[in-house]
């Protein structure tokens, strides 16, 4: 999804995060579920799992679980810092280009074989393999070769990374990257074990049972279409000494009512708050407020006439009042967005300035109606007609339609005549048409990974398989070329070429930003241990207990 720990920088289509709900009477004390004992937890996801292959992620859940079942080179730690996982030794050459990893001896698959160093290779060749489609090969551009692979041009086999031996990998980079580290933490650099891949061919990842694991925990009772499943302790885990759940019982519940209503009976150990549900719990000394390091903006399939029309795009963006969104509508704790990019991803090295405060642009993500109108009046004129429809494609779960809900009644409020049809489907099923451009409008989410602005504006390049709106700016892709090829070890160089990207992309409303994401949790007062990701809020289990 990073995609990162967790996939997150994946491309949640229509996650428009946490929101709506109904109050209910609160127990400030509420008992915790008996499952201490037993170091059993029960916890809930939004929608269901669509993948456990790293090369096919494209979700956030699918994410989440990923990094709970496997591992990679590195994790992020409560700082979103990497630190060892499966690396032991990481040396650098001077110029940034070379990555010489240790890896630990003792590391096993579930299915009883080592984890090596050819896993990696295997992993990093076959998703960046055009025929394995992955939406994430981005990731790999600054390795020598990745990007010409991805788009055909050169053999998997040429990719600049090698295995001297079992437990030793070479990578290198055709281009620095002082942030590399931790794009490898990203599950899409999860190795996989070959000899599963080949037993299960395509089928790999579409079931707990044709996966095998290489972390904490292994997954049990996913047929690939049920909402509920299994993760038990993995005794195969090199490092299962850390380990002190026994199990996590997961269920798909959609209606924040009801995942409410099961932590108030204690069959849940952690929820998610709705709106109502967090100002009714404000003072609960259970209540956690975590960032989600996502960017929530409307997505424009640009090959549609209509949604092409930067004008109507535009005054859709000055129609919504993003205030009311964040403070009446979600009320845990997002903030407007005010570019294509979420607050702390960077700072001005000269002035100190966030990044979102020199990327704004005055009458782009601003509310202001009677522009919106002159502008929504200047793309019926550009259309030839003095009727348009809009449809936006959002999933079925409760907090995303009522997020499309109110994007509905502000634009049908505020542009005198303009019809919009909201139009609800299951989260995979959303995915697969948004995938394929069977869309107009949709709502979605860009989980970022890791702190750098790059991390959302690249999905906006013409090149990136995760630009599903298919927005084409050459000076936009100028620009991001350029922060990351001959600015890229010049901080200040680096900072500017990426603020005017973001302004182009705004100016252009690539994607009309809301807000950024933050979320507030209920978590049983006798769950310690979690990790939490202090950039994306992201939960690991891996040293998790019940008291």
């Amino acid at each position: 999804m990073s995609l990162s720990t967790t996939q997150k920088t994946l491309l949640t289509v229509a996650g428009i995060a946490i929101v709506g709900g109904i109050a209910f009477t609160v127990n400030a004390q509420s008992k915790p579920a008996k499952t201490a004992t037993a170091q059993t937890l029960n916890l809930s996801e939004g929608t269901a799992i669509m993948s456990l292959d790293p090369a096919k992620i494209t979700d956030n859940v699918s994410g989440d679980q990923l990094n709970q079942i496997d591992e990679g080179l590195y994790r992020l730690n409560a700082k979103s810092e990497p630190v060892n996982a499966l690396a032991t030794k990481t040396t650098i050459s001077k110029d940034g280009k070379e990555y010489v990893i240790k890896l630990h001896h003792n590391a096993k698959w579930s299915n009883g074989q080592r984890v090596t160093a050819h896993d990696f290779v295997y992993s990093w060749e076959r998703t960046l393999d055009p025929k394995s489609k992955s939406e994430f090969t981005y990731l790999f551009s600054n390795i020598k070769n990745a990007d010409a692979i991805s788009t055909g041009k050169k053999s998997p086999t040429t990719l600049g990374v090698k295995a001297n031996g079992d437990y030793q990998l070479t990578i290198t980079l055709s281009k620095p990257a002082a942030y590399f580290k931790k794009v490898l933490a990203n599950t899409t650099f999860y190795p996989v074990n070959q000899k599963a891949v080949q037993k299960y061919g395509r089928a790999y990842g579409t079931t707990a049972d044709k996966t095998v694991y290489n972390g904490a925990f292994v997954m049990k009772g996913w047929t690939g279409t049920n909402d509920t499943w299994t993760l038990t302790k993995n005794p195969h885990y090199y490092a299962k000494n850390v380990v002190k759940l026994n199990k996590i019982n997961y269920q798909v519940i959609k209606s924040t009512t009801t995942a409410y209503n099961l932590y108030q009976s204690n069959k849940l150990d952690t929820v998610t708050l709705s709106g109502e549900q967090n100002v009714q719990n404000k003072n609960n000394a259970e209540r956690k407020t975590l960032p989600t390091g996502t960017l929530e903006f409307i997505q424009f399939n640009e090959k549609d006439k209509t949604a092409a029309n930067q004008a109507l795009r535009t005054a859709v963006s000055l129609a919504i009042n993003r205030n009311q969104l964040v403070n009446k509508v979600l009320e845990n704790g997002s903030r407007p967005a005010k570019t294509f990019a979420v607050t702390n991803m960077a700072k001005n090295p000269q002035t100190g300035r966030d990044f979102t405060q020199d990327a704004y642009v005055k009458n782009t993500v601003d509310f202001n109606v009677a522009k919106a109108q002159t502008l929504y009046k200047q793309a019926k004129r550009q259309l030839g007609t003095n009727q348009i429809t809009l449809t936006l494609t959002c999933g079925d779960n409760d907090s995303t339609h009522q997020v499309a809900e109110f994007i509905q009644g502000q634009l049908m409020s505020h542009l005198p005549g303009i019809k919009v049809n909201v139009k609800a489907m299951p989260f995979t099923a959303m995915l697969g048409k948004v995938s394929k451009g069977d869309f107009q409008l949709n709502l979605a989410g860009w989980n970022m990974d890791f702190a750098d602005p790059s991390r959302a504006l690249t999905i906006l390049t013409s090149s990136s398989n995760s630009n599903m709106g298919h927005y084409n700016n050459k000076a936009f892709d100028q620009l991001m070329k350029k922060a990351d090829d001959v600015d890229a070890l010049n901080v200040t160089k680096r900072y500017q070429d990426l603020v005017q990207a973001a302004k182009r992309a705004t100016k252009d409303q690539a994607g009309v930003s809301l807000y950024e994401g933050s979320t507030n949790m209920l978590v049983k007062s006798n769950l310690k241990g979690v990790v939490y990701n202090n950039f994306s809020g992201v939960a690991s289990y891996r040293t998790a207990y019940l008291k």
